[in-house]
């Protein structure tokens, strides 16, 4: 059912043949518990849409596809959706090195909230293991977006109605 209901959607609505694309699923059913199966019905859906209609097929990328798509079975609903977001969010693009242990960007971002502090006297952090606090507050401090070093860029900038200009704007 997942796939031929699938098969009706206009895929040329939301990407092009020649674009790659990545499917994350999540499973939520008594009477369904595969979720690859979920996915890859979903991408053969996809697949089989522009193959009959171009004799071409779009491509599954792990790394840095142009469309991330979301299914999400429920129960008996099976959601399909584009994710504008694309890499994670918790990904904030500074770190480039992983040590043993680090914290989360985004947890040491939110504890840093919480304390209050705002980048108007010194912060010390006893701990400075990776060096992830002392960034975040080093970004806090300067007015630097949680995103700003993101390489990828979001999800939504690959659509095909993005539109560069409108975005700088």
């Amino acid at each position: 059912e997942i796939y031929d209901n699938l098969r009706h959607f206009n895929f040329d609505e939301v990407m092009k043949v020649n674009d790659t694309f990545i499917i994350n699923e999540t499973v939520n059913s008594e009477t369904m518990r595969n979720s690859q199966f979920v996915k890859y019905r979903t991408k053969d859906a996809i697949v089989d849409f522009f193959q009959e209609k171009y004799n071409c097929r779009p491509n599954v990328s792990v790394q840095n596809p142009n469309i991330y798509f979301d299914v999400h079975v429920s129960h008996d609903t099976v959601p399909l959706s584009l994710d504008s977001s694309g890499e994670s969010l918790h990904l904030r693009g500074w770190r480039t090195d992983q040590t043993a242990a680090p914290i989360s960007e985004v947890l040491a971002a939110g504890m840093l909230r919480m304390t209050g502090w705002k980048g108007e006297c010194d912060l010390i952090d006893p701990m400075c293991g990776s060096g992830t606090i002392l960034i975040e507050a080093a970004m806090m401090a300067n007015c630097i977006p949680a995103q700003y070093y993101r390489h990828q860029g979001f999800g939504f900038m690959k659509w095909k109605e993005f539109n560069l200009g409108e975005w700088k704007s």
